[in-house]
């Protein structure tokens, strides 16, 4: 007799999880974290002081930011598994220190015209591009060669 499982097997043996994955799933539970002080922004803005929020803007920039970096992050190595090295480490470092510029900014907007501030943003962007751009070829070099049949 033949029975149709509606549910997968259980195993012993967890399924492994890639680094970018729990790196972007940590980046996007951070932007969630964030949504309380952004409810504060929207509910009693004249309050955000009280926690050191001097830029609201920035604070909404932040939230947003970790919760799409984190969330392209976590779902872009899902679609391509195992990327190299070279290209996840520029990719985590990048979406952490590129949406985190923003939040440093909701305390001390004036930070923003300091030459080392400018100088990371600079390198988490770079960082940031050399990641997607990297998993984008990475992606595009498995499509091509899967075609060609090899």
């Amino acid at each position: 007799m033949n029975v149709i499982r509606t549910r997968p097997q259980r195993t012993d043996k967890a399924t492994p999880i890639n680094g970018l994955v729990v790196s972007g799933l940590t980046e996007l539970a951070l932007g969630a974290l964030t949504g309380w002080a952004m409810s504060l922004a929207v509910t009693e803005p004249e309050d955000l002081s009280r926690i050191g929020v001097r830029s609201a803007a920035r604070l909404r920039q932040w939230h947003l930011d970790l919760i799409m970096l984190g969330g392209l992050t976590a779902v872009s190595s899902r679609l391509v598994p195992d990327p190299p090295a070279s290209v996840a480490l520029p990719l985590a470092v990048g979406a952490w220190t590129n949406a985190n510029a923003f939040g440093v900014l909701a305390f001390p907007p004036e930070l923003e015209e300091h030459p080392l501030y400018k100088a990371g943003v600079a390198a988490s962007f770079i960082s940031t591009s050399w990641g997607f751009t990297g998993l984008a070829s990475v992606a595009w070099k498995r499509w091509l060669k899967a075609r060609a049949g090899g």
